[in-house]
């Protein structure tokens, strides 16, 4: 999901063919996501409402696996109050930064980011806008509120060598 297969003209390599395998971008929300979506299943608490649990295709391409699903939807949009997003969160560093953009989308936001982090020593970088290159635009885009995960770009960024050796996964 959201990588760029041989490269071509989303590649960072242009002069190479090689598979670029995307282990941060985004085998790391990927791996994220199915995680989250084990740990809720087998939670003694369920949460108070439906949570949707999807991975997008073809990000790279213009956001098409995303903006399909809001133009025909699955469960209402109208019943959607939030849509979280990890997008290249394999990349943990040392001083834990982690960016979280769309804290201006809601008024909760903010002061819910900071208190659900406190603990956790996260160095954070928290960017209002709802909008910006990965799947939570479309839905920022019909009016929800959002959240952007994101552990930070780096030099194997669309090339062939974001591969898994270089994943943090005790940050993921």
């Amino acid at each position: 999901y959201d990588h760029v297969g041989y490269g071509g003209s989303n590649s960072l390599s242009p002069d190479t063919k090689e598979v670029h395998n995307g282990a941060d971008d985004n085998a790391s929300g990927t791996v994220a996501l199915i995680e989250l979506a084990r740990r809720f299943a087998k939670s003694d608490n369920p949460p108070p409402r439906r949570m949707v649990f999807i991975a997008f295709t073809a990000e790279e391409l213009g956001l098409i696996g995303s903006a399909h699903y809001v133009k025909e939807p699955v469960f209402s949009l109208e019943k959607t109050v939030a849509m979280f997003n990890m997008d290249m969160v394999g990349r943990l560093n040392e001083d834990k930064n982690l960016t979280v953009f769309g804290t201006g989308t809601s008024s909760r936001w903010k002061s819910l980011v900071i208190k659900e982090t406190e603990a956790s020593g996260f160095k954070l970088s928290m960017q209002p806008e709802g909008f910006g290159p990965s799947d939570h635009s479309s839905f920022y885009g019909k009016q929800i509120p959002v959240l952007h995960f994101f552990t930070g770009t780096h030099a194997d960024y669309h090339k062939p060598t974001d591969d898994v050796e270089k994943i943090n996964l005790e940050g993921i």
